[in-house]
């Protein structure tokens, strides 16, 4: 894990609610490094962990919100504006790929550990430890995206959960400001060193501790 960046979830013996996500430290969305500078809509994303599993919050700038499609279980980030989370344990190959739009739908794609000759829609097909919950909150000019990741899903593969336990994590962003859905600002946090969101070895530690303060 040496070189890595760190982010930090803070613990919560219940669904965490507005108290504690302001508590919990925040990660800016950034681009990518090899194009520098600042996302023109900017976003942060916040952690929180118990027992059950991973909890997600995200709030995200966006004057222009589009959500064409209503239905779960889609390549989202094909017809409008997409939060994404993906979750991998340091040290396996397979690992997760998931969508909240501002409608609160949800889509969960699954990268198994042998990927060879699987296209897109294989992946999103193959999630069968998905147990994905999403919230969404749109105003004007922003919106949040919630989620739950339980832990069976996490554990599914023999992984296990809790402080000491080793994952990663990274969190994308498809951010459209035309509705003709061209050239969208894509973010991201941490940042990589390019914009590719599938970039495994530069996702960030996921760092579990009891400690509220």
């Amino acid at each position: 894990m040496e070189g890595r960046i760190a982010f930090s979830a803070v613990y919560t013996t219940n669904f965490p609610g507005d108290e504690l996500w302001e508590r919990a430290p925040s990660y800016r969305f950034v681009n990518s490094t090899d194009q520098g500078g600042m996302p023109l809509e900017g976003g942060n994303v916040r952690f929180a962990w118990n027992e059950r599993g991973l909890y997600v919050r995200a709030d995200l700038e966006d004057s222009f919100q589009i959500a064409n499609d209503p239905r779960d279980e889609q390549l989202h980030f094909e017809s409008g504006d997409v939060f994404e989370l993906f979750v991998k344990p340091l040290c396996d190959d397979y690992y997760w790929e998931m969508y909240a739009t501002p409608i609160g739908k949800k889509s969960t794609l699954f990268f198994p550990r042998k990927r060879e000759g699987m296209d897109l829609e294989n992946f999103l097909r193959d999630h069968s430890f998905n147990g994905l919950e999403v919230s969404a909150d749109q105003s004007e000019s922003s919106w949040r995206a919630g989620m739950f990741v339980p832990v069976e899903q996490l554990t599914a593969l023999g992984a296990t959960w809790g402080e000491s336990a080793e994952w990663t994590i990274f969190c994308g962003r498809y951010n459209y400001n035309h509705i003709e859905l061209v050239d969208p600002e894509l973010s991201m946090a941490p940042a990589l060193s390019q914009t590719n969101y599938h970039l495994t070895d530069e996702y960030a530690v996921l760092v579990m501790s009891y400690d509220q303060t």
